[in-house]
């Protein structure tokens, strides 16, 4: 799995072929001009929050449901509209981290969530240090953002992603913020669909804004791509803002 080679700590950069069919920069029809990007704007749908408290997992299991319940429908009918196959992903909500998840570590340092691409599962650990304090939006979003990644892998982005050529480690890592910063604009772009119905101001979107951009590290994107990706997909509320495949370097780094 390319996600696990860029995982790794200490990676070692894998030579692969480099034939014409995915000559660099990417040439890849289903990454760069896929049907879910000419889909239109997400429909504007409601999706009001469930109460949640500090450290209450039932309260919490409830929101994340719902959420997803929202989800499903936003997506189900954005499909629809793309001419494309749609099916739910599984869901499973648990306290503590396990040792393995998806054939790979967990790291329990910095993951709250984490999909499956094999089983298509949804898999968030509500632990903590993620219900600390969720009176923000925060759960909300990570909830989206993984969803994102089931959108990428209905739509073969994520199996396309997996099979394109890269000559050394910086243009892996290049491949794997690509695909980071598009599951997250798709997060975004839910969010904009459901934004009339939660209640929030814009105060809640800068400091979401502010906690997704501290995400930054030495295989994430910049600050400022983080945040361009976000505002791509919340200021549209269109898949088709999301197409980091066809970006520049520079708007990827």
């Amino acid at each position: 799995m390319k996600r696990a080679l860029i995982i790794l700590s200490g990676i070692v950069a894998v030579m692969l072929p480099y034939g014409t069919a995915h000559a660099y920069p990417i040439k890849n029809n289903t990454l760069t001009v896929n049907a879910i990007y000419s889909s239109g704007a997400l429909n504007t749908t409601e999706c009001p929050e469930k109460p949640i408290k500090r450290r209450n997992v039932k309260l919490a299991e409830a929101y994340v449901k719902v959420v997803v319940g929202c989800l499903n429908t936003t997506w189900a009918a954005q499909f629809e509209k793309s001419g494309q196959a749609f099916r739910r992903p599984k869901l499973k909500l648990v306290t503590k981290p396990p040792a393995k998840f998806c054939a790979l570590k967990w790291d329990q340092s910095e993951q709250d969530a984490y999909y499956c691409d094999q089983t298509e599962t949804i898999f968030i650990v509500l632990g903590n240090d993620l219900l600390d304090d969720p009176s923000d939006l925060y759960l909300f979003n990570l909830v989206s953002m993984e969803y994102g990644q089931h959108v990428q892998t209905l739509t073969d982005i994520y199996s396309e992603y997996e099979e394109i050529d890269f000559r050394n480690k910086k243009e892996l890592q290049e491949q794997g913020r690509r695909y980071q910063l598009q599951n997250n604009c798709f997060g975004a772009a839910f969010l904009a669909s459901v934004w009339n119905s939660l209640d929030r101001s814009s105060a809640d979107w800068k400091l979401l804004l502010s906690q997704v951009k501290d995400w930054t590290d030495k295989d994430n994107a910049t600050r400022t791509n983080i945040a361009y990706w976000m505002n791509q997909g919340f200021s549209t509320g269109d898949p088709g803002a999301c197409n980091t495949w066809a970006a520049s370097v520079k708007r990827v780094a």
